[in-house]
Order: C-alpha cells, then structure tokens, then sequence
C-alpha cells in the first residue's frame, strides 16, 4: 500500500543543430508560496462535518432501531422518543452481541464497507483512464491544486500497480480495524476516520514539499496514509498478533513491522531513495494518528462527542 508520487517529464525538442540562443537575465523568480494556513483550516472544517455527518447517521440508524425495539413490548402503548441514553445502551448492547458472534470474522457491516470503498477506488480509477481530463481532480499539487483535492486525491491511484496494492491493504485492514475496541464494529465511526485520515495524510504531505521534500509541484495520490492509520489502530489494538508482509515470505510482529514502517518513512523524508517515489510524509502521518487515536483517544472522547451534537441538533431539527 503506497501514496504515490507522479513523476512528470518534459522534453526539449531542437528542431536543427547549432547553438541555441536563450535570453538570459538576472531577475532570479522565487518559488510560489505553498499555502498552509488555508488547507489547515480546511482540513478541519472537513474532518469535523466528515464526522458529524457519520455521527448522524449513526444516531438516526440508533434511533429507527430503538422505535423498532420499543414497539415490540406491549406495555408502551405511546412509545416516546428515545433519549441520548437510551442509543448509548442500544450501541453497547449491539456491539457486545457483535464481539461475541464475530471473533476472527468479519461482519456485515465491515464487509459492505470494505466492498463499498475498493469500489469506489476502482471506480475512480477507470473513470480517470476513461476521461483523461478528470485525473488532475483526484491528485494533490501542493502549489497548484484546490483544497478540496487533499480529500479526493485519497481515492485516486498512478496505475494498476499502485491500484492492485491500495486494494489488498483494503481487504486486509478495514474489516480487522473494524473489529478493534477503538471502533467495536460501527461502520459509521469507521468511515469518519478511514476519510479524515486520508485527508490529514495528505495535509501533512501538503505540509512537508516545501521542506524537507521539496516537492511543491510534485503531485501525490493514493490511499496508503489512511490505510496506515488502520494499521497504527490494528497494532496498537492487537499488539501480539503476526502479520504478513506483502512480497516477503514469513510473518512478524506487528510492532516490529510498525518499527520499521516509520523507520523507512522518517528516513526517506530527508534521503531520497533510488527508483522510488512515495509519499513518505503522508505514510508516517498516518501510521502516527492510528497509534495516537487508539492510546489516547478513545470511543467516548470523539465520536461519543460527535454522536451527542448530531443527537441534538437532529433532535431540534425534528428530525429524530
């Protein structure tokens, strides 16, 4: 699973021999600025509706669940609505039963969204093949690009290659993240993270190609920072468990794979290996808020939070 770099080459045609005449001067033109400050505040403003808008969803689903559950008793002849409470004890009720029918499996759940987002990375991969044109909207130039691409650019791949890999660590981790204490099986907390992730990924990779990187013109595309914050919630979930590693017989240690995982990227983001061309910021980024949103940010610090404001303002939308 890697985030890319697209390597653009340009050719200089000379249509006879002889020398060729420049005009040279000693105006020196100076690199445009990288914007931080905007894509920051973007990056937030988009994490936060990413998991408000999951959030309500997740607290709608709860609460047509809850109505449901209600109107099968035949004592609440006038079911009134359910409470905040009254979804809390719903989803800790629905994710026991879970753990306890789904250990070393996957659920219906984890599945459809699994599905849902290889799709869409396959989708966006043949609609770029197909029409050229929308390619640039699924890449993010630091020095070119609109802010919104820090999202889309999540979903985009430089080929099949790069496509094939992005997909396999899809397979392997999201249905494994699913089952981890941080997310107890709920796609919809899930998928804010696996989003703002890749957006976060991209930020810090937006961040660093003035320095160290030195790539402002250098586009990036891929899925790998947020499949490595996965990978962080995986290991530090699970911390004995062995894993495979794509291409190298054998298994290890997940934290001796996550070692060397941020060894190889906190090096490559000061030496530029040979032949190889990865967003090493965005990898390291992403390993590090998987590790970080497991150890310390737990389910009742974020997305309990995010659940309680859907809750009200649906509930004073009339919504719910």
């Amino acid at each position: 699973m890697f985030r890319a770099r697209a390597n653009r080459t340009k050719a200089l045609f000379v249509s006879k021999l002889g020398l060729i005449k420049r005009p040279y001067s000693n105006y020196y033109q100076p690199l445009p600025r990288v914007p931080l400050l905007g894509p920051a505040l973007w990056s937030v403003a988009a994490c936060s509706t990413i998991y408000l808008g999951c959030a309500a969803y997740d607290v709608y689903r709860d609460t047509q669940r809850a109505r449901l559950e209600r109107s099968r008793w035949p004592h609440y002849k006038q079911p009134q609505d359910p409470t905040f409470e009254d979804l809390e004890r719903l989803a800790d009720r629905r994710s026991t039963s879970t753990a306890s029918h789904y250990i070393g499996g996957t659920t219906a759940d984890a599945e459809r969204l699994t599905v849902g987002v290889m799709s869409l990375a396959a989708g966006v991969h043949l609609a770029t093949r197909a029409v050229p044109t929308l390619a640039g909207h699924f890449m993010h130039t630091p020095a070119l690009s609109g802010n919104y691409s820090l999202l889309t650019s999540v979903f985009g791949h430089a080929g099949l290659l790069h496509l094939g890999f992005n997909m396999y660590g899809m397979l392997q981790l999201i249905p494994s993240a699913a089952r981890c204490p941080t997310f107890r099986d709920n796609s919809a907390h899930l998928s804010a993270f696996y989003l703002s992730a890749g957006i976060l990924s991209s930020l810090a990779s937006h961040a660093t190609a003035v320095w160290p990187e030195r790539s402002i013109y250098r586009p990036t595309l891929g899925a790998s920072g947020a499949l490595l914050a996965l990978f962080g919630i995986v290991g530090i979930s699970y911390p004995d468990i062995q894993v495979g590693v794509l291409l190298i017989p054998g298994s290890f240690p997940i934290a001796n794979v996550m070692a060397c995982v941020a060894l190889f990227d906190a090096i490559g983001l000061f030496v530029r290996y040979p032949y190889i061309s990865l967003a090493h910021s965005a990898h390291l980024s992403g390993l590090a808020l998987g590790v970080v949103y497991a150890r310390y940010c737990d389910n009742q610090k974020i997305w309990r939070t995010s659940r309680k404001t859907a809750f009200r303002a649906m509930r004073s939308l009339g919504v719910i």
